[in-house]
């Protein structure tokens, strides 16, 4: 009888938050267990019972969600390890960090150990133990805002109660999910993992990888952050947006205020605000600040919105259709003519 085992134990974290005092650093609320670490193990090196290892960096928001996360390296090389450690990211939970008694965003390192052995026998097909797991999936549709605060569960409302889950889900043909299974809960018993399955009925994803391989039958990992500032309208918290497109270089030059260009001015820093409306564009924009003041930065900023675009759902977990976003804008004029 074969004995396989995919170990988790070698889940680690470090910290790079230095700045911040010791006990006040992301700590674990939660590991993958070794069968979750199984579910992402790459195919062809469990066909080939190659063992590997990845480390991965990632960012910890408020909320306690990895987002941004980067493979720092692998080992071996090019066999698939490094997509495994990022596609296993989302069932991570955490305590996120603290500075004056309010959580912050800092950074981890996080080294993942992906082992097998074998008794006797020989592995079972690759099919019948891993999944093929999508990750940072681009959705087309997903939950707007107001449709995840009329979600959050009535039981954690009453005990003003914050939530995470975790949802691993299959694709069907046409983009929409299935077979929604709960991942990680935190806490439990407050309605967070029901919450997040009725709202998973909202996504559609792509149809095909971008290599045109259809995604029907593909899994994913979906996070869902239930933020007890959603349920006032006047914060509508949205988390780290992603961007399905941003003004281009040429369009900020092009956009320079003259007098500013008269003035010899180099740089300057625009934060504009804004509300995130349905298709992800930007609408109801004002300036926030500006530096330097007076020379017509913020209204060229302000001119810039229409080339943004957010993607509907952010790697924390979080809504961004409906929310409101702040948007710095830097603005650096060449002031040396390019060599011929």
């Amino acid at each position: 009888m074969s004995k396989i085992v995919a170990a988790a134990g070698a889940i680690s974290l470090f910290s790079m938050s230095g700045a911040l005092a010791e006990d006040a650093r992301a700590d674990w609320l939660k590991r993958p267990s070794a069968d979750q670490v199984l579910s992402v193990f790459p195919r062809e090196a469990w066909k080939k019972g190659i063992s590997g290892k990845a480390l991965v960096e990632c960012r910890v928001s408020e909320q306690g969600a990895l987002f941004g996360c980067a493979i720092e390296s692998e080992t071996p090389e090019d066999a698939g390890f490094g997509l495994a450690a990022l596609a296993l990211t989302p069932q991570f939970l955490m305590k996120p960090a603290m500075k004056d008694g309010k959580p912050v965003a800092s950074t981890v390192r996080i080294p993942i150990n992906f082992r097998m052995s074998t008794s006797g026998g020989r592995l079972p097909e690759p099919n019948d133990v891993t999944r093929q797991i999508l990750s940072n999936v681009s959705w087309v549709v997903a939950p707007s805002y107001a449709q995840v605060a009329a979600a959050y569960p009535q039981k954690a409302r009453e005990k003003l109660t914050e939530g995470r889950a975790t949802l691993t889900c299959r694709f069907k043909a046409e983009g929409r999910l299935t077979d929604c299974q709960t991942t990680a809960e935190e806490p439990k018993g407050q309605g967070f993992a029901t919450a997040a399955r009725r709202l998973s009925e909202t996504f559609v994803g792509p149809t095909n990888l971008v290599d045109g391989t259809p995604t029907d039958g593909i899994w994913t990992m979906i996070p869902f952050a239930f933020d007890l500032d959603m349920l006032d309208q006047s914060k509508r918290v949205i988390g780290r947006p992603q961007w399905a497109a941003l003004p281009t270089g040429d369009e900020i030059i092009a956009g320079y205020p003259s007098a500013a260009a008269k003035a010899g001015v180099g740089a300057a820093r625009v934060v504009i605000a804004c509300e995130i409306a349905d298709g992800g564009k930007l609408t109801d924009c004002s300036a926030q600040s500006e530096e330097p003041a007076g020379l017509g930065f913020a209204q060229a900023a302000l001119a810039l919105a229409g080339s943004f675009q957010a993607k509907p759902w952010t790697a924390e977990g979080l809504p961004t259709i409906g929310g409101r976003v702040r948007i710095p804008i830097r603005y650096e004029f060449p002031t040396e003519k390019p060599a011929p």
